[in-house]
């Protein structure tokens, strides 16, 4: 059931991005989170935080396509490919990317600890 709790956590972080509940998505969030972006961008936790809530991106939705668990103990590692449903400038996007989430289990929960976006081979 451990895979099953970080697709879990995955999907709940995706949706607190997409129904902008910045409290819910803060609370996914580890406190040493940090995410390389599609183009190669290294973002802090306060960064990433600030990218997501008044960047040029509004997410509708994100899903994960054939994601993969793999887990060792306190440390959890999702790969697959993540799919944005996005606004940019009032127009629909829907993009895709590869992904690498790393997630650790702190105090009963799975934390996204760091991630990783790039394109899909």
């Amino acid at each position: 059931m451990t895979q099953q709790e970080v697709l879990r956590a995955a999907a709940a972080r995706a949706t607190a991005l997409s129904t902008q509940d910045w409290p819910t998505l803060d609370a996914h969030l580890h406190p040493a989170f940090v995410y390389t972006n599609s183009q190669g961008s290294r973002l802090t936790r306060a960064e990433y935080v600030d990218f997501v809530r008044t960047g040029p991106l509004r997410w509708r939705g994100q899903r994960f396509e054939d994601a993969r668990v793999a887990v060792d103990g306190t440390a959890a590692v999702l790969t697959g490919v993540v799919v944005d449903d996005v606004l940019v400038d009032g127009e629909p996007y829907l993009l895709r990317f590869a992904t690498t989430q790393t997630y650790v289990l702190v105090s009963g929960a799975w934390s996204y600890l760091a991630g990783h976006t790039g394109p899909l081979s």
